[in-house]
């Protein structure tokens, strides 16, 4: 039968609660709200991410085209975070008529990152925007064994892939009237989906539960306790903050490393000693880092060198707790 997963706390995913139905799914819906997406029956994956204008983006920062591509791959995260092959998006448009948007561009972003995972765009719908371009975008993938994010147990160790912050980064360079480094920029404007470096943890019986970093590692790893019922320590030490943020300061990177969002990574939990980290890297070129412990309880904790460990009430980027763009 069909379930739904527990989220972590926050304004956005207690309103996702209200507003869940309630009661039994369908028999072919073997996995409904609360994880990164939804699994139906033969292993189908479907997931849908919106990108706003204002809200994720500004034109204003990136080209059209980059704003296709990181509508689609922020959608496809999704599939990577369940171990899914991509296999085709739906992607609605809403733009103003005068021309302003090059729909065009911003189409030919969202092909080039579905053919960059081995997916097409197979349909959508497209209409008229009083105000902002809005996309929405719906990624269908399959999975011989979806991962989930509620198998963590006591003892368990926690990885993330890549570096984290750069994306965040590049946003408060943006708003604070600077350029980002060409390294932060990237992060943002073409951020990479590890859709195959999840099919290899999978294949290599290396990962109990995952989910993709598109909220802050805070928040996120939230998710995958309050789904697992467990609580997890995350070592400051050990975070792989991103290329150039060390110029900022230690605590605005770790601050960003922790709660900026966006940067598209995987967070997966192992049994200890499950992760060959050169061989991963060897393979796809992507660092792999441990970055905590899973215990007892319940929270996300973060351990430094100024103390005991302390929780982080704080998670990620929640659109109804905090105004203005991520």
């Amino acid at each position: 039968m069909g379930r739904t997963v527990r989220l972590g706390r926050g304004g956005e995913f207690d309103l996702i609660r209200r507003l869940a139905e309630e009661g039994s799914l369908p028999p072919e819906v073997m996995i409904g709200p609360g994880d990164d997406g939804a699994v139906l029956a033969g292993g189908w994956v479907v997931s849908t991410d919106l990108s706003i204008e204002g809200v994720h983006f500004e034109r204003a920062w990136i080209t059209n085209e980059e704003v296709g591509f990181r509508a689609a791959a922020a959608a496809v995260s999704d599939l990577a975070a369940m171990a899914a092959d991509p296999v085709g998006l739906l992607v609605s448009c809403a733009a103003a008529p005068n021309g302003e948007v090059d729909v065009e561009a911003v189409q030919t972003g969202i092909r080039a990152l579905a053919q960059s995972v081995g997916a097409c765009v197979i349909g959508g719908d497209l209409s008229r925007s009083p105000g902002p371009l809005i996309l929405d975008v719906v990624a269908i993938g399959r999975a011989d064994w979806p991962v989930q994010r509620d198998g963590a147990e006591p003892g368990d160790h926690v990885w993330v892939t890549g570096r984290l912050g750069g994306a965040a980064a590049a946003v408060r360079a943006w708003t604070s009237g600077a350029a980002p480094s060409a390294t932060a920029r990237a992060a943002f404007a073409r951020p990479s989906p590890r859709v195959a470096e999840a099919r290899c943890l999978v294949e290599q019986e290396a990962v109990d539960a995952m989910i993709d970093l598109s909220d802050g590692l805070a928040g996120d790893a939230a998710h995958i306790a309050a789904a697992s019922g467990v609580s997890i320590t995350l070592e400051a030490t050990r975070l792989p903050i991103g290329e150039g943020l060390e110029g900022l300061g230690r605590d605005v990177a770790l601050d960003l490393a922790l709660h900026g969002g966006e940067d598209y990574e995987l967070c997966f939990v192992t049994d200890p000693g499950a992760v060959d980290a050169d061989g991963f890297r060897a393979r796809f070129g992507v660092e792999v880092t441990r970055v905590g412990t899973v215990g007892e309880g319940e929270g996300v904790w973060l351990v430094d060198d100024e103390g005991p460990a302390r929780r982080l009430e704080r998670g990620g980027f929640d659109h109804w707790a905090v105004e203005g763009t991520t």
